[in-house]
């Protein structure tokens, strides 16, 4: 009974049919056969039809008092609607692994802030399988994480490639002879060196040293098992880690060697005696923003995506030429 109630308040407030109907652009006999209708459901006329002006009855007056609290709350909606459609307001939940949130959501969260200061954001921290759980869910917008299979149920943007590299505590004699295939934190963080570029090795040159791996459930676990496949031997493990961070800390202090992305190392400059080989079957993963496709449109959501493909195309061209 209060779809048309548009057409009510315009009577009320214009107190003729005529001049209602020409203030909303519709015919009279359209306008009478609205406010009609209405009155059959509430069984009751709303206005008092005399000569004159019309006068709302006592149950008209209950009608336009709902009415303007209905169009006062659907007016309010509309302008959140609009702030947030704008960036003026709002907010945004996104998932990351360890390592994302450690290395590489800081720095789009800082661009993404300074761009849209009124979006509040939220993170959340989990694995990869938790994260898709979570996604599935509705209880994150959007994921940053590298991806083996895609769900036609998500939408994906590739935001960079990652090199996947075998750090080795550069003390460790395995290294001698082999200044021309590693590179140093450094070189990676200025782009002195890029990953693609280096020379690849068999991983079988390391066959009797201690690995650092992580365990099923993050991404790095089912590409670091490929390149062992690949490279023919299974390694000698001395830990399994739930975070790609500790692995590398554990590397950086002697235990042993691990496989971290190059971007680790371009969004933060190390000083830890550590070397990096191009390792032969590790190649590269990328990093992709995955949001449901129930999300498509959500405004935030889009903004959010195109800050992270930009800070991590900056991030990707370190120290090339553009």
């Amino acid at each position: 009974m209060f779809d048309k109630k548009e057409y009510v308040y315009a009577v009320y407030k214009e107190k003729s049919f005529t001049a209602a109907a020409a203030k909303l652009y519709v015919s009279q006999p359209c306008l009478s056969a609205a406010i009609k209708k209405i009155e059959q459901q509430i069984g009751r006329p709303l206005f008092e039809r005399r000569t004159g002006d019309l006068t709302p009855t006592r149950i008209g007056y209950e009608y336009l008092a709902c009415a303007q609290k209905i169009m006062e709350i659907e007016a309010a909606f509309s302008q959140k609607l609009d702030d947030i459609n704008n960036m003026k307001a709002g907010d945004i939940r996104i998932g990351g692994t360890n390592y994302v949130c450690s290395y590489v959501l800081p720095l789009i969260v800082s661009e993404f802030s300074k761009l849209y200061p009124n979006v509040e954001i939220s993170i959340y921290e989990a694995n990869s399988v938790e994260l898709e759980k979570m996604l599935q869910g509705d209880k994150i917008d959007l994921i940053i994480d590298s991806y083996d299979t895609k769900d036609d149920r998500l939408e994906y943007t590739a935001l960079a490639a990652e090199s996947i590299l075998l750090a080795v505590p550069a003390a460790y004699p395995c290294n001698d002879g082999k200044q021309a295939l590693y590179a140093r934190a450094d070189d990676l963080y200025y782009g002195r060196i890029h990953a693609d570029q280096m020379p690849q090795i068999d991983l079988s040159l390391f066959q009797n040293e201690k690995f650092i791996l992580l365990k099923r459930g993050n991404s790095m676990y089912k590409h670091a098992q490929s390149v062992f496949d690949v490279n023919g031997f299974s390694p000698n493990v001395n830990f399994r880690l739930d975070q790609l961070s500790t692995s590398f800390r554990l590397t950086a202090s002697g235990n042993g060697l691990c496989f971290v992305p190059d971007i680790m190392f371009k969004t933060h400059l190390y000083s830890e005696d550590v070397v990096f080989y191009n390792i032969k079957g590790a190649g590269s993963r990328t990093l992709y923003a995955a949001n449901h496709q129930n999300n498509h449109g959500v405004a935030a959501v889009q903004k959010f995506k195109a800050t992270a493909w930009d800070v991590m195309q900056r991030i990707s061209r370190r120290g090339q030429q553009v």
